[in-house]
C-alpha cells in the first residue's frame, strides 16, 4: 500500500507542477501582470509547494462539486419537476435512476483501466512509472474518492428528501463494489477478445441511450417497474455483488499485470508517441478533401466553375486567399455544419416527443427556468472551435512565423468573422425553428411573445459565439502544432461561460431579461473585438 500512496502523491505533484508552470508561462505574457512575473518563478519551490497544497484541496472540492451536480441535475431535479409532493416512492425512484445511470451506463463508459488520457501517457511513457504500479494507484484513488464523493453527495440528497443516511451509504458502497467488478470485466474482455469496449462508439452510445431511457421512463405515463430499487433491495444479490467486487478489487490490486492493457491505450493515444501516424492521417484527410472538392468541381457545370474561378481571381490580397481557402477545403468546412444540422434535427424530434409526453406535467414558466441551458446548447452547436482549428492547421500555422501576416491580423480576422457568422446564423435559425415547435406544443400556439424572445436570444448567441471563438483564437492562440490546447487562460475564459450559465439558472431571470443582457454583452464584445485583435494578436498569434 505504501507504493500506491507514493504513486498517487507523484500523480498529484505532476498535475500541480504542470498546471503552475503553464499558468506562469501564460501569465508572463499578460499586459501589466506579466511584468511582475520573472523567469525565476519557475524555481520558486516553496511557492509551488504552497500552490500545490491549495491545488489538492481544490481538486477534492471539484470532485465533490461534480458529484453534487450529478445528483442534482440527473436525479433530484427531474424528480422535483415531474413528481408530486405526495409521491411516496421517491426513494425507490432515486435508487432506480441511480442504478440505471451509475450502475449500467457508468459501468460501460466509466472504466479507468482502459481509459486514454494524457496523465497516463506522461506517467508511463515519459516518467517511466511501471504500468502495473501506476494503474493500481489510479484504481485505488479512483474508487476511494468515488465512494467518498458520492457518499457525501447522496447524503446531502438524503437530508433533503428525509431518506435514511445509513441506507444511502450502503447503496453507495454496493455501487462502488459493482463498478470495481466492472473494471475487472473490462480488463477480462480485453485479455480474452483483444478489444477495448469503451473505445467502441456504438457500444457506449447504445448503452447511454438505453440506460437514460430506462432511468426516466418511470416519470412518464408509460411507467415501468422500479427494477433498479428492487435489485438494490435484494440481500442475496447485494451479497453476491459485494463479494465479487471485493474479490475483483483484491485481484486488480495484487495479482493483475496491466502492461498489455496500458500499452494498448497509450500507443495511439498521444501524437508525441506517434506523430508520424497523426501526420499521415491528417494528410490522408487533406487528400480526401481535395479529391472531393475536385470531383465536385468536375461534376459541376463548366460555366458555373468558370464564373466561380473568375470571381476568385477578381479578388485581391487576403480576400483572395480566404476565398481560395474556402474552395480548397470546402468539404472539411461543411462536415461540422452537416453534423450539427443532423444533431439539431434529432434534438428537435426528441424535444417534440418529450413535450407531447410531459405537457400535462410542466408549464412554460417552469421550462423557462432552464432557458440559460440554451447558452450551453449553442456553445456546442456553433462551429467556431472546429473552424478555428481548420484555419490554424491548414492555413495559419506556416504563416504565423512571418511578421507581416501577424501585423495584418485585422484583415483576415474580419473576413473569417463574416464567414463564421454566416454559418452560425444558419445553425441558430434551424435550432430556433425546432425549439419553436416544442413551445407551440406546450402553449398550444397561444404564447407568441416567448417565441420572439427565443428567436432573438438564439440569434444573439450565434453572433456572440462567432466573435468569441475567433477572438480567443487570435488573442490567445491556444493550439500547439499537435492541435492540443495547453493555454490555461483559454480554458478559464471558456469556463466562465459555463459558470455564467449556472449563475443564471440560480438567479432565474425572465426570458426577456436574459435576452436583453446577452444583447448588451454581445454588442460590447463586438465593439471590443477589433481593438483587442489590433493590440494583442501581433504578439500572441504564434505557434505555441
Amino acid at each position: 500500500m505504501q507504493g500506491i500512496f507514493n504513486t498517487i502523491s507523484r500523480m498529484w505533484q505532476l498535475q500541480v507542477i504542470t498546471l503552475v508552470n503553464r499558468l506562469i508561462y501564460f501569465m508572463q505574457r499578460l499586459p501589466v501582470v506579466g511584468t511582475f512575473i520573472r523567469d525565476r518563478s519557475y524555481a520558486a519551490f516553496r511557492a509551488k509547494r504552497t500552490l500545490g497544497a491549495i491545488a489538492v484541496i481544490l481538486m477534492f472540492g471539484a470532485g465533490l462539486i461534480e458529484s453534487l451536480l450529478y445528483f442534482l441535475g440527473m436525479l433530484v431535479m427531474p424528480i422535483l419537476i415531474w413528481t408530486e409532493d405526495h409521491f411516496t416512492e421517491r426513494f425507490a425512484l432515486v435508487l432506480h435512476m441511480y442504478f440505471c445511470i451509475s450502475g449500467v451506463m457508468g459501468a460501460v463508459t466509466g472504466a479507468k483501466v482502459l481509459e486514454t488520457n494524457k496523465m497516463k501517457y506522461t506517467a508511463i511513457k515519459l516518467m517511466r512509472i511501471a504500468p502495473t504500479r501506476f494503474m493500481r494507484a489510479v484504481l485505488f484513488h479512483r474508487y476511494t474518492t468515488f465512494f467518498l464523493y458520492q457518499g457525501i453527495a447522496f447524503t446531502l440528497v438524503s437530508l433533503f428528501f428525509n431518506f435514511s443516511i445509513s441506507h444511502v451509504l450502503q447503496v453507495v458502497g454496493i455501487m462502488t463494489c459493482w463498478r470495481v467488478l466492472c473494471e475487472f470485466l473490462h480488463l477480462a474482455i480485453f485479455q480474452r477478445r483483444g478489444f477495448v469496449l469503451i473505445q467502441k462508439t456504438w457500444a457506449t452510445s447504445l448503452t447511454m441511450l438505453i440506460s437514460l431511457t430506462l432511468a426516466y421512463l418511470p416519470l412518464t405515463q408509460w411507467s415501468i417497474p422500479l427494477f433498479g430499487a428492487a435489485i438494490l433491495d435484494h440481500r442475496w444479490l447485494v451479497t453476491i455483488i459485494v463479494s465479487l467486487g471485493a474479490v475483483a478489487g483484491y485481484v486488480l490490486l495484487k495479482h493483475t499485470d496491466y502492461a498489455a492493457a496500458v500499452r494498448a491505450v497509450t500507443t495511439y493515444a498521444d501524437p508525441l508517441l506517434n506523430k508520424e501516424i497523426m501526420i499521415a492521417d491528417l494528410q490522408q484527410r487533406m487528400i480526401q478533401s481535395t479529391e472531393n472538392d475536385l470531383s465536385l468541381l468536375s461534376n459541376s457545370n463548366s460555366a458555373i466553375v468558370e464564373q466561380s474561378t473568375q470571381s476568385t481571381l477578381d479578388k485581391k490580397g487576403y480576400e483572395q486567399m480566404h476565398a481560395l481557402f474556402i474552395k480548397r477545403h470546402i468539404s472539411l468546412l461543411r462536415a461540422p455544419f452537416r453534423r450539427r444540422i443532423l444533431a439539431i434535427i434529432i434534438l428537435g424530434l426528441i424535444l417534440s416527443v418529450l413535450t407531447l409526453i410531459f405537457k400535462d406535467h410542466i408549464s412554460l414558466d417552469e421550462a423557462g427556468r432552464f432557458t440559460p441551458l440554451l447558452i450551453l446548447t449553442m456553445l456546442s452547436l456553433t462551429v467556431g472551435s472546429q473552424i478555428c482549428k481548420l484555419f490554424f492547421f491548414h492555413c495559419d500555422m506556416p504563416l504565423m512565423r512571418y511578421a507581416f501576416y501577424r501585423k495584418h491580423t485585422k484583415q483576415h480576422f474580419l473576413l473569417r468573422f463574416k464567414s463564421l457568422l454566416s454559418t452560425n446564423l444558419k445553425l441558430g435559425l434551424c435550432f430556433a425553428a425546432v425549439i419553436s415547435v416544442s413551445i407551440l406544443i406546450l402553449t398550444e400556439g397561444r404564447n407568441l411573445d416567448s417565441l420572439l424572445a427565443i428567436w432573438i436570444l438564439i440569434i444573439t448567441l450565434a453572433v456572440f459565439f462567432s466573435v468569441h471563438h475567433l477572438l480567443l483564437y487570435y488573442v490567445l492562440q491556444p493550439y500547439t502544432a499537435e492541435l492540443e490546447t495547453n493555454n490555461p487562460l483559454f480554458t478559464i475564459v471558456n469556463s466562465l461561460i459555463s459558470l455564467g450559465m449556472v449563475v443564471a439558472i440560480f438567479i432565474g431571470p425572465t426570458l426577456w431579461v436574459l435576452t436583453i443582457a446577452l444583447i448588451v454583452l454581445t454588442v460590447s464584445y463586438l465593439f471590443c473585438a477589433l481593438p483587442l485583435v489590433n493590440k494583442y494578436a501581433h504578439h500572441h498569434f504564434r505557434v505555441k
